[in-house]
């Protein structure tokens, strides 16, 4: 059974509380699926999203700033994320910092 510190990269999804995520539909549609697996995760856990941690560092470039148009603002978001984008090894260390265990896919025989 998975718990929300162990993901595997094969067949599982990991999802918050969005009300779309917990829909009656949704979880409908997921039980009858026989490859994937849901992890839910506690109502309120941005420790746990590394897209918070992304966003995180994303707001440090672009705080305290008085932009003074919203192309001066659109510009400084583009390059915080583009600056996130031309180093991968942020996106691993979002990953990591949420503690979650990455473990690669099973091959196939």
């Amino acid at each position: 059974m998975p718990t929300t510190n162990s993901l595997s990269c094969s067949g599982h999804n990991v999802w918050d509380n969005y009300s779309s995520h917990i829909s009656k539909h949704v979880k409908q549609y997921a039980q009858r699926q026989d490859w994937l697996t849901i992890i839910q995760m506690p109502s309120y856990a941005p420790e746990l999203n590394p897209v918070e941690l992304l966003w995180a560092h994303a707001k440090e470039k672009i705080a305290n700033r008085a932009f003074r148009s919203i192309s001066e603002l659109h510009r400084a978001v583009k390059n915080a994320l583009r600056y996130i984008q031309r180093h991968p090894e942020l996106l691993i260390g979002f990953l990591a910092g949420t503690g979650l265990e990455l473990t690669p896919p099973a091959s196939s025989p």
